[in-house]
């Protein structure tokens, strides 16, 4: 089992995201330049201490860690703790309610879903929701509900 914090949360939900980045954002730099970035927007931009998420998905299904899984996140406001946060690259100007390969690959959704499997290994994963399913955006630009992910 993985605990976050002090007060050791466990992790009971997986939530997914999406970076709303177009499909040729940062072609042809590192996984681990574009996890960089991301931290900079969190970290500079919006004065949080590190990145959100907890792992990044690239559209060639390369998987990058981002914030340990033992600390709280921040990707979704009022439900951090006992979560894990996956964003997905891309998603630029998704709807909520797009089909997932509109604007993801087939080498995110099978990459995401390996990952997924992992987790739920050593966690004790109730559900896979979007950010979508707790706030007004699009993010991650498809229903989770309705995709794959959710079983």
């Amino acid at each position: 089992m993985i605990y976050q914090g002090t007060a050791r949360y466990p992790i009971t939900e997986i939530i997914l995201h999406c970076a709303d980045t177009r499909p040729d954002w940062m072609t042809g730099y590192a996984i681990a330049e574009k996890v960089a970035e991301i931290r900079r927007w969190h970290v500079e931009q919006r004065g949080w201490r590190d990145i959100g998420y907890h792992w990044i998905v690239d559209r060639d299904g390369v998987v990058a860690p981002g914030r340990r899984e033992t600390e709280i996140g921040a990707h979704v406001e009022g439900h951090n703790r006992g979560t894990l946060g996956i964003c997905l690259l891309g998603g630029f100007g998704a709807s909520a309610d797009d089909p997932f390969a509109k604007n993801f690959t087939l080498a995110q959704a099978n990459a995401t879903n390996r990952l997924i499997a992992e987790i739920k290994r050593t966690t004790a994963i109730r559900l896979v929701s979007g950010h979508n399913d707790y706030a007004t955006k699009a993010c991650p630009g498809f229903r989770v509900k309705l995709s794959v992910f959710a079983q």
